[in-house]
């Protein structure tokens, strides 16, 4: 697969920079595509989508940085997945044994949340909180950034990223809590 993506760039160099992202991040998109759709051959089919829509935006990612561009295939790979679960019309499912489950896969509270409430609505309620709280909870909730990678690309510190992640949760608490949704 890695031939057409790379047969996508025209530049040698851009080449070079893609071949290195697709074997650094893989295996990360995949454990990331795979918590969404509970499905090892549908987070294939995300993950290959996420490369595709990645190589064919690639000359914009240049200018950014190595932080940046790490968001951008997490959120990339987050959307293909989602958009792959809505086209066969189901919901996230859950593995019977944890036998086939990638061993840097970890699941958490969040996946229940969203698959009861729906992404649209929580991405919709981090949307409307003040900017400086939807980039937090956009960068680590979505993103998938540590707090410590996050005070690196805001120059702010690790705890300040925390406290801020602390008030975004909570106000996004309150915004899901008017719509008569509980957290």
């Amino acid at each position: 697969m890695l031939s057409i993506y790379m047969a996508m760039l025209d530049e040698p160099e851009d080449k070079a920079r893609f071949e290195d992202a697709y074997n650094r991040y893989r295996g990360r998109m995949l454990a990331i595509a795979y918590k969404i759709t509970g499905n090892y051959h549908d987070a294939e089919e995300a993950v290959s989508s996420a490369f595709f829509a990645i190589a064919r935006n690639f000359a914009k990612l240049r200018e950014r940085s190595p932080q940046e561009r790490a968001a951008f295939y997490c959120v990339v790979t987050k959307n293909c997945s989602y958009d792959l679960v809505r086209q066969k019309g189901r919901r996230n499912e859950i593995p019977l044994d944890d036998d086939n489950i990638p061993e840097d896969v970890n699941t958490d509270v969040s996946d229940e949340v969203l698959s009861e409430i729906g992404y649209d609505r929580i991405v919709e309620a981090i949307r409307s909180l003040p900017e400086q709280y939807a980039q937090v909870l956009y960068m680590h909730g979505v993103s998938g950034l540590s707090t410590r990678e996050i005070a690196r690309i805001t120059g702010d510190t690790d705890g300040g990223v925390r406290k801020r992640l602390e008030r975004a949760r909570a106000k996004l608490r309150g915004i899901l809590g008017e719509q008569g949704i509980t957290v």
